[in-house]
Formats: structure tokens, C-alpha cells, sequence
């Protein structure tokens, strides 16, 4: 079997994609699922999972949740939104998921993340933060 190549090009395709996806979520106050990313992107779950996974080595559902945390993280620093309003944003199905995967992720919860000093510390420097936006794969 062949071994697919995958370029920076398909990275940025993918994390649009993913974006796109993240906003369709916050449009329709629903939690991001993978079947549903799937489907969006006209493809099968199973090769969304191994595209994404030779892509950015991990599962849908873990790199989804990446982006999700990403820009969480970011609009606590940059905008004056609460907490709700920030998980709301970030398309978790509620505040007590927003809240329970942020700790897990950053070490602190999402209030002493808003306060702490801009410094990296607990940050996945690995993710591009970007404010979710319509963009053609160039």
C-alpha cells in the first residue's frame, strides 16, 4: 500500500475546513462531532479519520477539540466575552464541558487563564489561533 504524502497546503486546508465547520456549530448551538464533520466535507468518517490522522497525527475528535480550546483560549485574552459566551463561541455543547476540557488542557480554569500574564505557559504552541473565518484554500 501506497503511503500518502501530505503538504502544508492540505494543513491549511484542513484547519479552514475545521474552522468553517466550528463556526456552522456556534451558528447552530450545537457540540462539534466528527460524524458531522464528515459529512460536511462530503466525506466517509473513516477517511476523515485517517486523513486527519496523517495529517496532524491524531483522532478527529482530539484535533476538533484543539481548535476548539485554541480559540477558547483566545478569546479570553483578546475579547471581553464570558465565560458562557466563550464556550458558546468556541461551539462546546455547554460551560460545563467548555470548562472541564479547558482545565484538562491548560492547568487552570478558564478565569485564571483570562487573568494569568501572556506568557505560553500550558499553551499548544502546535496550533495556529486564528479568528474562525470564511477562506479559500489557496
Amino acid at each position: 500500500m501506497e503511503t500518502a504524502t501530505f503538504s502544508s497546503r492540505d494543513r491549511r486546508c484542513l484547519e479552514r475546513a475545521a474552522d468553517l465547520y466550528l463556526r456552522w456549530c456556534y451558528r447552530n448551538r450545537t457540540a462539534a462531532r466528527a460524524t458531522e464533520f464528515a459529512a460536511m466535507l462530503g466525506w466517509s468518517q473513516s477517511y476523515l479519520s485517517r486523513f486527519v490522522a496523517a495529517v496532524t497525527g491524531s483522532s478527529v475528535r482530539d484535533y476538533l477539540r484543539r481548535r476548539q480550546l485554541a480559540y477558547a483560549a483566545y478569546l479570553l485574552r483578546a475579547t471581553p466575552l464570558s465565560n458562557s459566551d466563550v464556550a458558546l463561541a468556541s461551539a462546546f455543547g455547554t460551560p460545563s464541558t467548555f470548562y472541564r476540557c479547558f482545565v484538562a488542557a491548560y492547568g487552570k480554569t478558564p478565569a485564571m487563564y483570562r487573568r494569568a500574564p501572556d506568557d505560553a505557559a500550558g499553551v499548544d504552541t502546535n496550533i495556529v489561533i486564528s479568528p474562525i473565518e470564511v477562506m479559500k484554500c489557496e
